[in-house]
């Protein structure tokens, strides 16, 4: 990977790639960033795998094992399809299914393998019965059908579908039962000998459902370099996003037995109150948001969480917490003068601010790039250790290559997609990236009343090394 030696500012001011000048007052007065002849991540391929409708953004799904390639989209004609390939072709074979895209961004579709290679399809549900295919045979999604059913209890009101194995290999699927407020986690797992699902746990992840409480969990986990499983949730009252508070955290190597940072055992139901598991209890309309918070772990898998909400002064900054002797310490590392207002229930509201995890140094240091509704830009360097602004240098080894976001038109109103691998990295060290384009949408309230053909965007794998 190439490393970049990037100089902070004496004083821990905000590292910036360029000169970020704000109304009335200069944040930053340079920076500069020099690079080393080394290597860094590089799209050495790319191969074009369809043509996609793109006037709603919805997620795709991608998955390599082996030698094999399974990618899960809808088509041009908002049809879901899967595609597959061997690593050593580009010519795909595509099974399209017999489910259309409805506008609503809610509605993506993921994509799972079991220990014996079947294969498992589910998406395009907001609150929707369960829309779920599988493949007849191991490998060839050419023998997908229509199920629609897994173990037929707490199926017919579905959101956000996610298929993932764990450590043993096991394929599980979480899923939403219900709504937003009323709704709760539910975690199946496929037995392939037996070709069923049954429930994985008897109880759900969360529960926010009590008397005059009805709450729901919005939740994000990575795995570590173990397998574990470190998921990080925030509660929100009702489908405004304002009423998002109360982060938490808890570690698990199978969804069955749990820890908090400390390492004391938690058990399930996870409820909002939880002091255990809290990380920030941040209260409803203190301008934290379900969806722009995430995890990062450092090379010990210490977990590290970044996230946005108003400060003292009621304007919106970016905050990192993490664990220090078993006990989360939450620190403000920006100095942003906007406050992110939420409106429409957070369909058309403005981007508020924006970050992303970059790369980091083999000495835990931290490089954040953040974007603000304000035209502002640039990057923080962080030390893990401290949470503290560097003042010297840092060899930061980039996560995806330099301009993996840029687009691929100049089309008025178009978005970069991507989604990552969910696969092992292959044996040459090579990382895949879907990549297209599509408009913002929005959700189902907001559908027009003639769904348009267009746009449409080329549907890209991009090979990284």
């Amino acid at each position: 990977m190439k490393r970049y030696v990037i100089y902070g500012l004496v004083g821990g001011l905000f590292l910036l790639w360029n000169s970020c000048k704000h109304k009335g007052k200069t944040e930053v007065v340079s920076s500069e960033v020099i690079e080393e002849n080394i290597k860094e991540p590089t799209i050495v391929e790319q191969i074009t795998v369809d043509s996609v409708w793109a006037a709603n953004g919805v997620a795709f799904d991608l998955k390599t094992v082996g030698n094999q390639q399974y990618v899960a989209y809808f088509d041009r004609d908002r049809m879901m399809t899967v595609a597959s390939r061997q690593l050593d072709s580009d010519k795909w074979i595509k099974k399209t299914l017999p489910n259309q895209l409805i506008w609503d961004s809610h509605n993506y579709v993921s994509l799972g393998i079991d220990e014996m290679g079947y294969i498992h399809v589910s998406g395009n549900m907001h609150v929707d019965p369960l829309a779920y295919f599988k493949s007849e045979k191991p490998w060839d999604i050419t023998t997908m059908v229509e199920l629609n059913a897994m173990v037929g209890d707490d199926e017919t009101r579905v959101t956000y579908p996610k298929f993932f194995n764990d450590k043993s290999g096991k394929l599980l699927f979480s899923y939403r039962s219900g709504s937003c407020g009323n709704g709760n986690i539910l975690i199946n797992h496929f037995l392939p000998k037996e070709q069923r699902w049954e429930r994985y746990l008897n109880k759900p992840l969360f529960e926010g459902i009590e008397k005059d409480d009805d709450r729901a969990a919005y939740h994000k986990w990575v795995k570590d370099s173990k397998g574990d499983f470190h998921f990080v949730w925030m509660w929100r009252w009702t489908p405004a996003v304002e009423t998002s508070h109360n982060i938490a955290y808890a570690k698990t190597p199978d969804l069955v037995n749990w820890v908090n940072g400390a390492g004391e055992t938690v058990n399930l139901p996870f409820k909002p109150e939880d002091e255990k598991v809290m990380v920030d209890a941040t209260p409803s309309k203190g301008g934290l948001h379900n969806s722009r918070y995430k995890l990062f772990l450092t090379h010990n898998d210490e977990p590290i969480i970044g996230y946005t909400k108003y400060d003292e002064q009621g304007l919106t900054q970016l905050y990192l917490a993490k664990l220090v002797e078993g006990k989360w310490v939450s620190k403000k590392i920006s100095n942003w003068d906007f406050r992110w207002k939420f409106v429409d229930g957070g369909a058309f509201m403005t981007i508020g601010g924006k970050f992303d995890f970059v790369g980091v140094s083999n000495d835990n240091i931290l490089a954040i790039d953040w974007e603000t509704e304000k035209g502002e830009s640039g990057q923080y360097l962080m030390d893990l250790e401290t949470l503290k602004h560097i003042d010297g240098t840092a060899e930061i080894q980039l996560k995806h290559p330099k301009g993996i976001e840029k687009p691929l038109t100049n089309r008025e109103g178009m978005l970069v997609r991507m989604a990552y691998d969910k696969g092992k990295i292959v044996n040459d060290n090579s990382k895949y990236v879907l990549k297209w384009e599509a408009k913002h949408g929005g959700f189902r309230q907001h559908a027009p009343k003639v769904i348009p053909e267009g746009p449409i965007s080329e549907l890209i794998l991009l090979k990284i090394q």
